[in-house]
């Protein structure tokens, strides 16, 4: 027979559940099972629903809402491991290197978004601003050369000629000026050292036929020895 005590006392049941988690759930006050089941479906629910998002570019997003930085760049590296990122993904990638300091992995990053894309409008001036930081002008002024025959700008003019010359790079100067004038934007100073590049390449490419053809029979002669 059961006592008084023991009929109001909660049920619990008994039996072969060990001390497990069951067993420990079983203990449980009903309010306080409860909760727990709730909290259980809750994160069941979560990473259902996160499993089910459509492509790469909504997960990070949730990740990054989450302020899951480094998981969200883990997942778009992931997909970049086996497959291109689309424009969108690149481009918060990028954001991510950016504020994350990762300067070698954003330029790698930029240099194979320009590959892809010619036309991609953000990642060419994102990498000027990288070189000129580091003062790197002769990269600095092939992806200035990129935007300026995009989009020819007297900024982009007169930087690129000052890269150049800076850099020694005469043959580039003479294509800029070129291109300048073309647009408008060379003054009567660059045309006339327009004329003194083209003269002095010239004689630059002269001294180099005569040097090669002078040199030609000698070595000839050098090798039969």
């Amino acid at each position: 027979m059961l006592t008084l005590a023991e009929r109001s006392a909660p049920y619990r049941p008994a039996g072969p559940l060990g001390r497990g988690p069951l067993n420990a759930l079983s203990r449980m006050d009903p309010p306080e099972r409860t909760k727990i089941f709730v909290a259980i479906i809750v994160v069941v629910t979560i990473v259902a629903a996160f499993a089910m998002l459509p492509n790469t570019e909504e997960k990070a997003q949730v990740l990054l809402s989450q302020g899951r930085v480094a998981e969200a760049v883990a997942l778009y590296e992931a997909k970049r491991e086996t497959t291109r990122l689309n424009p969108f993904e690149a481009y918060s990638l990028a954001g991510l290197y950016q504020t994350q300091g990762e300067t070698g992995m954003l330029t790698r990053l930029l240099e194979e978004e320009v590959a892809i894309r010619p036309q991609s409008d953000w990642a060419r001036p994102m990498l000027v601003d990288i070189y000129r930081a580091h003062g790197s002008y002769g990269n600095e002024a092939r992806i200035l050369a990129q935007l300026f025959a995009q989009s020819p700008t007297e900024g982009t003019y007169r930087r690129l000629i000052g890269l150049y010359r800076l850099d020694g790079d005469r043959t580039g100067e003479r294509v800029t000026i070129e291109l300048g004038r073309a647009n408008g934007l060379a003054s009567e100073h660059d045309l006339a050292r327009l004329e003194r590049l083209k003269s002095t390449l010239a004689m630059d490419e002269s001294a180099q036929w005569r040097s090669s053809d002078l040199a030609g029979p000698r070595f000839a002669q050098e090798t039969l020895r």
